[in-house]
């Protein structure tokens, strides 16, 4: 518990590791650029960081949640980046997910400052991070992983060392991969059983305890059941986080030489829900895009404007 947190991404992940650390008894200074994110974490008991380089001054260990490399380049060697204010023995968890290529840069600039970043992606959506409820894969060094455990145990339910620097990142979108794949296919069940008939009510009973059941299903299938994507209190990411997410793993099979085909082919739909303008809805949001193939769309549309 002496170990001082800091967390630069206030977001809904971010925002999820500063709370639950907090209620688990940490010191935590937090920094976002959007105010209202900072505010939210000072009325929890927090405290605001005025810029990155304010946190890395007040902290032993940070947690990094951001949207792209770009902003990771930004927060790491900036102006008011975590260079600017770091000390020796400075540990930063990077926990986005990023191409490992941008995570590996960033931890050389870092390196040759005398601070230590590892690699550390988190498996789970914002619903089971607001609860602590996800798996974090740390990658680096284990005498640096044994140091920020007990910050890792502070807002996840399980932390693994799963290798060198980079390891982590080829977990996460190994997972993000098959969280692809299952979204499509319980897509298509979905579209199937309502052209044939099944209530989906009953399917979704009967899924639970089946062996067809999965944790993708579990947490994302009620929202694909209801067509229930746009409501922020239920919707477990956005789609083109996903999509952001697909586009890696794409680049690392590429780079492998691995044959991805029935990933491939759980994009398609994906890239159509984006045509359509569902980007900021569920990436359960694909079932319109099988039930419109299907005919069988459930929620009437606005009619197009004619051209005049």
């Amino acid at each position: 518990m002496s170990l001082r947190v800091g967390v630069v991404g206030l977001g809904i992940m971010g925002g999820a590791f500063a709370t639950n650390l907090l209620k688990n008894g940490f010191q935590v200074t937090g920094f976002d650029p959007v105010k209202s994110k900072v505010s939210a974490l000072v009325k929890s008991g927090g405290n605001a960081g005025k810029s990155a380089a304010d946190v890395a001054r007040k902290s032993d260990v940070i947690l990094t949640s951001l949207t792209s490399a770009k902003i990771l380049e930004a927060v790491v060697s900036g102006k008011d980046g975590i260079l600017a204010g770091a000390h020796k023995g400075l540990i930063v968890m990077e926990t986005s997910t990023l191409d490992p290529a941008d995570k590996d840069q960033a931890r050389q600039t870092l390196a040759k400052n005398g601070v230590v970043l590892m690699d550390s992606p988190v498996s789970g959506a914002g619903k089971q991070a607001a609860v602590g409820e996800i798996t974090v894969m740390v990658s680096g060094a284990k005498k640096d992983f044994k140091t920020v455990k007990p910050v890792l145990a502070g807002f996840s339910m399980l932390q693994y060392h799963v290798g060198p620097f980079g390891d982590g990142m080829k977990l996460k979108m190994l997972i993000n991969m098959l969280i692809s794949v299952h979204g499509a296919a319980f897509a298509e069940a979905i579209t199937l059983a309502r052209a044939s008939g099944i209530d989906l009510e009953v399917f979704g009973e009967v899924l639970k305890k089946s062996a067809g059941n999965s944790r993708v299903i579990e947490y994302r299938g009620p929202l694909m059941l209801a067509d229930e994507y746009a409501d922020p209190k239920v919707k477990t990411a956005d789609l083109t986080v996903m999509i952001k997410d697909n586009n890696l793993i794409e680049d690392y099979a590429k780079s492998n030489n691995a044959p991805v085909p029935v990933f491939q082919a759980s994009m398609f739909t994906a890239y159509a829900a984006m045509a359509q303008g569902y980007g900021s809805e569920d990436p359960g949001v694909v079932t319109r895009i099988y039930e419109q193939m299907a005919d069988i769309p459930r929620k009437k549309r606005a009619p197009a404007r004619r051209k005049k």
